[in-house]
């Protein structure tokens, strides 16, 4: 199976060998064939050659450049991203449509919200607590969801989604890491850091699914672009953040991570190298290979409807 290259330590270099990837940190030399990797990140202060970014490119494989604190810098592109225009130019023309976007939009939410609820049932039912209030909260949400008439007013209900997530998810943290709120950037504690890494991540690969689906990934629906801001890779993410969020409390609760794991700068707090390396192997291996429905098979799913939707 292939896989996902991390390229993590300050100073490494990766340089190219044929068609293997050659990784040098310090004295110590590591090669990879390319033929094993889907895609590759760099974080923090790490060197490419030309060549390597040539390679890759040509070769199909995305090259996504993060900063030590975990936001995403750049993507480069493969250079053969396909010549079938037709969604694409459906999603452009439809995507103006404010009553199309609405009801994307109304659809997404949904699921997230029923998302949220399976998280939180997770928690409650094995702790013998009731989810009645839960589902009373569920209730409210979907009928605010249901008769919203616009996107900016579902911008305010998907954020008192997630606070609503963020609260309970920490009144089950039983970890030493205190979480007060949600600070996107730069994160100011070791939650916010994880949290930070686990979106961003997720959000990098959004970008070679949507594009593998014949769509635009800085044209979204619900989200306003920004920059290089990827609008609809961000819209996506929003059906499995509340799967990703449970994942970074998990890992708090079960003692993945010390205190002294992380590096606090006037900047903002990160991940020291090992406990980095330990956690995208872990993510890596419950996220991004075991693809099961807490998902790429639901983002897949609701690729899907909207494909649909866009033929009509």
């Amino acid at each position: 199976m292939k896989g996902f290259l991390f390229v993590t330590s300050k100073g490494a270099k990766v340089s190219k060998d044929g068609s293997q990837l050659v990784i040098d940190i310090g004295e110590k030399r590591s090669r990879v064939p390319l033929g094993a990797v889907s895609h590759v990140f760099i974080m923090g202060y790490v060197n490419v050659t030309v060549p390597v970014i040539r390679l890759l490119s040509t070769k199909g494989k995305f090259l996504f450049i993060m900063n030590k604190f975990g936001k995403l810098i750049s993507v480069v592109y493969p250079e053969f991203l396909g010549s079938d225009n037709k969604f694409r130019l459906l999603q452009y023309a439809k995507f103006s449509n404010e009553e199309f976007k609405v009801q994307l939009t109304k659809n997404l939410l949904l699921q997230k919200l029923n998302n949220i609820v399976n998280v939180l049932s997770g928690l409650y039912v094995p702790s013998k607590m009731s989810m009645a209030p839960v589902m009373e909260w569920k209730e409210s949400v979907e009928a605010s969801i249901l008769s919203a008439s616009d996107n900016q007013s579902m911008l305010g209900i998907d954020g008192n989604m997630s606070r609503f997530l963020f609260s309970k998810l920490a009144s089950f943290n039983e970890s030493p890491f205190y979480f007060e709120r949600r600070i996107y950037y730069p994160p100011e504690d070791p939650v916010n850091a994880l949290l930070s890494l686990s979106y961003t991540v997720f959000y990098s690969v959004l970008h070679s699914v949507v594009i593998s689906a014949g769509l635009d990934p800085y044209f979204g629906f619900f989200h306003i672009k920004r920059g290089r801001h990827a609008a609809l890779c961000s819209d996506l993410l929003e059906i499995v953040r509340p799967f990703l969020t449970a994942l970074v409390f998990r890992c708090l609760n079960d003692g993945f991570f010390e205190k002294d794991d992380f590096v606090k700068e006037k900047r903002g707090v990160y991940l020291k190298n090992e406990p980095l390396k330990v956690f995208l192997k872990y993510y890596t291996d419950v996220v991004i290979h075991n693809r099961d429905d807490s998902y790429f098979s639901q983002v897949n799913n609701y690729l899907k409807y909207l494909k649909e939707e866009l033929k009509k």
